[in-house]
């Protein structure tokens, strides 16, 4: 099957990785009421050490869209230090990992749970972690051994969700969009924190068999004030096939608008957006001096989204290449395949176009 949307851009390297720390932390049975934490500009007192509370804060507001980034970092650096001076308890490695996969450290975060499943197999939130870190890797058919192991050990509803969507990764299908549609109809009894996780799940499959009004409504099934980041860029780019790029700038813009570090996909979209309805440039010209940041300080953690501002807004195929490729090298899920396609397609026309002139 042949995915013909114009817009493949990963989420930590695939669809829903952010979403899985949402679930496992459901798993877990975390039920801290969290507090949303606004982005602040000033960074001069840094922190050195986290309660657990606050650390579970950061981590499940960082899949806001309006998440100021910079405030993992003295987190990471927390659990790098640590990890060095002691050993971690179950609970910090399972934080550590998360933070790992958050930064494209797939390898590392791959170590982390392994040790922790060594310790106890039974750990569900462990190892539907590392079935999504499988996918960022590319490695579908382990994905799915994780994903089945879980059948029995967690909420069947959870189990098969991750085991739909890593056979998704292996080899796209309307098979498995349909089985998941079935399996899933009455998922409004689940926590909302899973109806947001799973309907992202089907309407990223909507968006790899072109339904684009159905990827929309699913998305649409839970409060946008749920959405985590993946599920806006899901909801975007349904949006944006459909013609409807001014419904991006309505709901997403104010969300934005009052972040001192605004999330890369979150700006992209709305450039994109801002692109297709036409006037002001504003998103436009922020992906820009974006771009140019990671550039001035060689950031590829966010070369998926750098790659894409090339490719659609600067009509760069050849940048657009290059970062693909930077991508691929730190992501293999499949929206990285196809975005890699993509680019190498759209520098291949420009190459044969160069050559007719």
């Amino acid at each position: 099957m042949k995915r013909k949307s114009l817009f493949h851009i990963p989420i930590l390297g695939s669809i829903t990785a952010v979403c899985m720390t949402v679930i496992a932390m459901l798993i877990l049975e975390i039920n801290t009421a969290f507090a949303h934490v606004h982005g602040h500009d000033d960074h001069s007192t840094i922190q050195t050490t986290f309660s657990p509370r606050q650390i579970e804060r950061l981590l499940a507001n960082s899949t806001r869209p309006d998440f100021d980034a910079r405030w993992l970092t003295p987190v990471l650096n927390y659990f790098e230090h640590t990890a060095m001076e002691t050993d971690l308890t179950s609970r910090q490695r399972m934080f550590y990992a998360r933070l790992l996969q958050h930064e494209h450290r797939f390898d590392e975060a791959q170590l982390q749970l392994e040790m922790l499943l060594e310790m106890n197999p039974l750990n569900t939130q462990a190892r539907l972690l590392l079935a999504n870190v499988a996918l960022n890797q590319g490695q579908a058919d382990e994905a799915i051994l994780l994903c089945e192991r879980l059948i029995g050990q967690t909420d069947l509803l959870v189990a098969t969700t991750c085991l739909m969507e890593a056979r998704m990764q292996q080899k796209p299908s309307e098979i498995h969009y349909a089985q998941l549609q079935k399996v899933t109809r009455f998922s409004e009894r689940a926590p909302v924190q899973v109806q947001t996780w799973i309907n992202e799940v089907l309407a990223d499959m909507a968006l790899y068999t072109d339904n684009h009004e159905e990827a929309i409504a699913y998305c649409e099934r839970t409060e946008r004030s749920e959405w985590p980041v993946s599920t806006w860029v899901a909801w975007s780019k349904a949006k944006l096939q459909m013609n409807q790029g001014q419904e991006i700038l309505i709901h997403l813009a104010p969300l934005i608008d009052k972040t001192a570090v605004p999330n890369d996909s979150m700006l992209l979209y709305l450039a994109l957006a801002e692109q297709q309805v036409g006037g002001k440039h504003k998103w436009i010209k922020q992906m820009a001096q974006r771009v140019q940041l990671r550039e001035m300080n060689q950031d590829t953690s966010h070369a998926a989204e750098v790659a894409l501002y090339y490719l659609h807004l600067a009509n760069e195929p050849a940048q657009a290449l290059t970062w693909a490729t930077i991508n691929w090298d730190n992501a293999k899920s499949l929206n990285d395949q196809l975005l890699l396609d993509q680019a190498k397609a759209a520098n291949q026309v420009a190459r044969q176009s160069e050559h007719a002139d």
